[in-house]
């Protein structure tokens, strides 16, 4: 059976500009929308979030991650977040283990190492794994490893059928989507990344928003995944319909 990626952005999940506020709701919605999917559609679904007004304000207060205290309060309230979005997926039947990315993942050489027999032992039994944008260990330090990140790495290591980036917007705009003159492209190739306008991130960021989610792309886009789907999470039942494989309104990402 083949395997989807799902990575629901910290902005859909959280209000960016409210310190530790989640909307319930979508998250309520998106729970149900990957239950049903993963009943009647694939069983082997890998969920990742990113930390919102979570980590990133974490981060920010602490002026990034020059102390013990920063990267110790950062992964305690990550993982708060992503114990709150374990219940919610439980709580609509799905069987969900959620993984704490920073005990999985190392950094050497600026590159990042995730210890994926746990991930795919898990995929075997049909549980759901469940990691997130996080504090990674590194020689003399730590770094943020994003949702992201995570979900490329993954991409390119396990080969799912798909990824999927459930975000605000319906894809990516040929210029800010501010601007009433954007217009959403349907299909982006890597390639052209540097001709689009990409605006600015909103709220708390600090890992780059909707450019940095693409050019990692170029870092670890691989042969073998048939699709690569940005799409509106706040859309009712595009995260269900993704997942199953129907044709939704979005960007499409090739080589």
């Amino acid at each position: 059976m083949e395997t989807t990626i799902i990575k629901l952005g910290g902005a859909l999940l959280t209000d960016k500009s409210k310190p530790f506020s989640l909307r319930y709701s979508v998250l309520n919605r998106i729970s149900r929308e990957i239950a049903h999917a993963y009943r009647k559609c694939t069983s082997r679904i890998i969920v990742i979030h990113g930390g919102g007004s979570f980590g990133h304000y974490v981060v920010e207060q602490h002026d990034l991650l020059h102390s013990c205290d920063a990267i110790s309060q950062t992964i305690w309230f990550m993982r708060e977040m992503n114990m709150i979005i374990a219940d919610a997926l439980s709580s609509f039947g799905i069987p969900v283990i959620p993984f704490d990315t920073h005990a999985l993942t190392t950094i050497e050489n600026n590159e990042i190492h995730i210890h994926l027999k746990p991930i795919t032992y898990a995929l075997s039994l049909n549980l759901v794994p469940l990691l997130y944008g996080d504090i990674v260990l590194k020689e003399n330090g730590a770094d943020i490893v994003s949702g992201d990140e995570i979900s490329w790495y993954l991409g390119k290591q396990l080969k799912p059928s798909r990824i999927l980036f459930a975000t605000t917007v319906d894809g990516v705009y040929d210029k800010d989507p501010a601007n009433p003159d954007a217009k959403i492209i349907r299909i982006l190739k890597l390639s052209d990344l540097r001709t689009v306008d990409f605006g600015k991130a909103k709220g708390f960021d600090v890992t780059g928003g909707m450019k940095t989610k693409l050019f990692l792309g170029l870092k670890y886009l691989d042969e073998g995944i048939r699709e690569i789907l940005i799409f509106s999470g706040f859309r009712e039942g595009f995260v269900y319909k993704a997942i199953c494989g129907y044709d939704i309104e979005g960007t499409k990402v090739i080589d």
